[in-house]
């Protein structure tokens, strides 16, 4: 640690000091010589004056010099060096600069980006950077940064935009912290800008935290750039009622939208793409959520001719943030998807229940249906044709052979889907549990759980799992204790092992007693759906294991038993994706090499189809929108799409409070939010901490010290009697004419005109003989 000054040359103004000592020297009066007689008494009395003269004077020089020293620094820019956080050394530095490019960073404060407001603070930072630095530019959009000139990295952060991330922040702060501490300079410093909100520190993995700065170490400054007033409406979520959907059955639209800032209402819209490629409106409705209370709007689109469409949910009017005011979805309408019921015999009536809950009479007869099943006794299911079905339904199935479980493995595997409902058929469990059972199912069966007491029913411990979302519209109003299961298996999934399919079986919810109810279990691309207990009694049947299907109102069993084939059968291609995740479409064609693919820009790249599954694989999924493929000519090609929502935390710029910040900043971290804040932190810690503020006032205290002294001293005195003797008095009235009193050793005083004295004769002094 130590003193320097940034204007060192000012310095020699502290050589004005010799101004009083010369003045004082100049300006000193010389004593007049006077005769007086008898100076026994006088003299004793000059000698205390001389003493306390010479500490006055030296008092008032010493104040003086002082003084003028302070102001001559003061005028110099003093500073202290090495007191701060960065190492005490000149030259050139190593500078990491993070930006925050995820799209919420486009929310608009001013008529300014919280992008274009980071470029601004970064262009004052650069302005600030030592000669010869070296700088790298990082952006969550994963673009590859390395170090470069100042200028080349500034042109750099002019080009930066918002994208959906593919990195989250803490990945690239630690990514730029690796690259920081490989860097050659001594000096390392990092600049993280951030709107501090959740979205951007609320992602899943490991929080990167501010480390204590250690001499040598590489150093982090937070710059915040959120918005300080936000006005904004959002479409949250979007939800279909399902991205398959049968001819004549209307698509059901859910969007949940929410409000930022003033209260305000925007009108919801859903618009469908055309065939020449336009956006029609087909509904709209007013919205008004409150804040912190966001507002579900639903709409139905219905006579949507087969094939695949796509549309979008926008938000008329404008705010802050234009990227959350829309949302895109694709959906495929067609034929009854073809489910294969496999029961003992006769299947027309064990099978009831489950074809009545897949494909009740009354929307059959509508042609609304959105499954066609096809009830088959489970002796003759190897007589059926499996591949023109898009999922199959066990019901109460005996223990498979090793040569019927192999095959329906590899059905399975080719994108299919099994939803198996196990009961009293399966016997035992050492019958039932072969290895090619247990590659099917992903586990084995124990034993069968008995409630005599009717007190064990399906309680699923969150709402989470595809199959189980639809019941959130109700939350816990679904009265599961009311159909309560009397027996079931318990099911052990297996130890995962290498090898695409063969994983184990997750749990997808449980019964009051903690035992799984269902199970999921992925073979190759397709799913397996194992139901622990079974359904096909009917009402009043002492042997029924429980009464989901037949007790009062048994409207959650109609939604479980759709949502299971619904989420087992939707395996061939997922249309609807989050942005930078990537979408396998079947296609079916596998004589073609390569399909085209358009964006929501509007360029078109192709990809590369697998001739031996007939799909294609898009990874470049990071722009939201709707997507078309196409593959082939006009006449006999394939067209398909898919579309690209961004995820929830891309736009959620709510900020985190005081304590969030100081968890995943960590303690003791720096934050900044102008661009004063900034250059004051920077000159602080790079140039050292400037003492021109305390130099200017110890300065002026010295010069207020020297007139409140210098008043005190030669300030008359009053209300002392007069002496009888003139040269008292002017000993006692003033210093400079004690001298001459000192050299008066003759009798009488002479007159002194210069010193506008009278003449007089001195009274005889008391004790003295004339």
């Amino acid at each position: 640690m130590g003193i320097s000054f940034l204007l060192p040359l000012l310095l020699w103004g502290a050589a004005l000091a010799a101004a009083p000592i010369i003045l004082h020297l100049i300006m000193r009066r010389k004593p007049v010589l006077h005769s007086f007689p008898a100076l026994r008494f006088l003299q004793q009395r000059a000698v205390a004056n001389r003493r306390r003269l010479r500490v006055n004077h030296l008092l008032l020089l010493l104040l003086r010099i002082a003084a003028l020293v302070l102001l001559a620094m003061s005028l110099a820019r003093p500073v202290l060096r090495g007191a701060g956080w960065l190492p005490e050394s000149e030259g050139p530095v190593a500078a990491a600069f993070v930006f925050d490019t995820a799209p919420r960073l486009a929310l608009r404060e001013g008529n300014q980006t919280r992008l274009e407001r980071a470029a601004v603070m970064a262009k004052v930072l650069f302005s600030k950077l030592p000669s010869g630095s070296q700088v790298a530019v990082f952006d969550t959009a994963g673009t590859p940064a390395a170090f470069a000139q100042a200028a080349a990295a500034e042109a750099r952060v002019d080009r930066l935009s918002t994208a959906s991330h593919s990195v989250s922040l803490p990945g690239v702060i630690a990514a730029a912290r690796r690259l920081l501490e490989a860097a050659d300079l001594q000096r390392r410093e990092l600049y993280v800008f951030t709107d501090c909100s959740q979205g951007a520190w609320s992602q899943t993995g490991e929080r990167e935290r501010d480390k204590p700065p250690e001499e040598g170490s590489l150093t982090t400054l937070y710059c915040d750039i959120a918005a300080k007033a936000p006005r904004n409406f959002a479409i949250e979520s979007l939800d279909l009622s399902g991205e398959r959907i049968a001819t004549g059955t209307p698509l059901a639209v859910t969007a949940r939208i929410s409000r930022v800032g003033p209260e305000a209402t925007r009108q919801a819209a859903v618009e469908m793409v055309t065939a020449d490629g336009r956006y029609v409106r087909r509904a709209a409705k007013a919205v008004s959520p409150g804040e912190g209370r966001p507002e579900v709007a639903r709409f139905e689109i219905g006579g949507l001719p087969p094939g695949i469409h796509q549309g979008r949910v926008i938000l008329d009017g404008s705010d802050d943030l234009a990227a959350d005011d829309n949302a895109s979805f694709t959906v495929e309408v067609g034929s009854p998807s073809r489910v294969i019921v496999a029961a003992v015999k006769p299947a027309t009536k064990t099978a009831r229940l489950m074809t009545e809950a897949l494909a009740p009479a009354t929307l059959r007869k509508a042609g609304t249906a959105r499954f066609a099943p096809e009830p088959v006794n489970i002796a003759a299911l190897n007589a059926t044709d499996w591949q023109k079905a898009a999922g199959i339904v066990l019901l109460d199935p005996p223990p498979l052979s090793e040569r019927d479980a192999e095959a329906m493995a590899n059905w399975v595997a080719e994108g299919h889907g099994l939803a198996v409902w196990l009961g009293p058929a399966a016997r035992s469990a050492a019958a039932f549990n072969s290895a090619a059972s247990r590659r099917l199912f992903g586990g084995d069966l124990v034993r069968v759980w008995r409630s005599p007491d009717a007190d064990n029913y399906l309680a699923p411990g969150s709402l989470d799992h595809p199959v189980l979302a639809a019941f959130r519209r109700v939350g816990d109003a679904v009265p599961w204790q009311d159909f309560p299961v009397f027996r079931h298996w318990e099911f052990t999934p297996g130890e995962p092992r290498s090898g695409v399919e063969d994983h184990a079986a997750t749990v997808v919810a449980t019964y009051r007693n903690g035992m799984p109810a269902i199970l999921e279990h992925r073979v190759g691309q397709g799913r397996v759906l194992v139901v622990t207990t079974p359904v096909g009694f009917f009402a009043g049947d002492p042997d029924a294991w429980n009464v989901l299907a037949t007790g009062f109102e048994p409207w959650p069993f109609l939604i479980l038993a759709n949502e299971i084939v619904l989420h087992t059968i939707d395996t061939a291609a997922e249309r609807n994706v989050v942005a930078g995740k990537p979408v396998v479409l079947p296609l079916g064609r596998r004589d073609l090499p390569t399909a085209i693919v358009h964006t929501p820009a509007g360029e078109d790249f192709p990809v590369a189809i697998d001739r031996a599954r007939g799909t294609a694989t898009i990874t470049a999924t990071l722009e939201p929108g709707n997507y078309t493929v196409r593959a082939g000519g006009a006449v006999g090609g394939v067209a398909d799409g898919f579309s690209v929502v961004l995820d929830p935390s891309a736009t959620d710029f709510r900020r985190l409070s005081v304590e969030q910040l100081s968890e995943v900043l960590g303690p003791g971290h720096r934050l900044v939010r102008t661009e004063e804040d900034l250059v004051r932190d920077v000159n602080l810690e790079r140039i050292g901490s400037e003492l021109f503020g305390w130099a200017i006032v110890l300065a002026a205290l010295a010069m207020a010290a020297d007139w409140i002294v210098a008043n005190r001293f030669y300030s008359p005195r009053t209300g002392v009697e007069p002496s009888a003797d003139a040269a008292t008095v002017f000993a006692e009235s003033n210093a400079d004419e004690a001298d001459w009193l000192l050299e008066g050793t003759t009798s009488g005083i002479s007159s002194d005109k210069s010193a506008g004295i009278p003449r007089q004769e001195p009274p005889p002094l008391a004790g003295v003989r004339s």
